[in-house]
């Protein structure tokens, strides 16, 4: 029941943990397709995607362990 309850509270927007957490993601993917096209191009996808799950995974994770 923590689990729906934490998702909720992130749906309702009352975290700063994922809007920070897609700004660094989006941040590092700049930086990344920068510093490195080549491998942007093959594997940026699959980063972002890994990024934003690990984002919303910490950003449950603490909502979760704050109640």
């Amino acid at each position: 029941m923590r689990l729906v309850g934490a998702l909720r509270v992130l749906v309702l927007g009352e975290t700063w943990t994922i809007p920070v957490g897609v700004a660094a993601l989006l941040l590092i993917g700049l930086g990344a397709r920068t510093a490195i096209p080549e491998l942007w191009r093959d594997a940026g996808g699959l980063v972002l995607v890994a990024g934003v799950i690990a984002v919303l995974s910490i950003s449950v994770w603490r909502e979760a362990a704050g109640r």
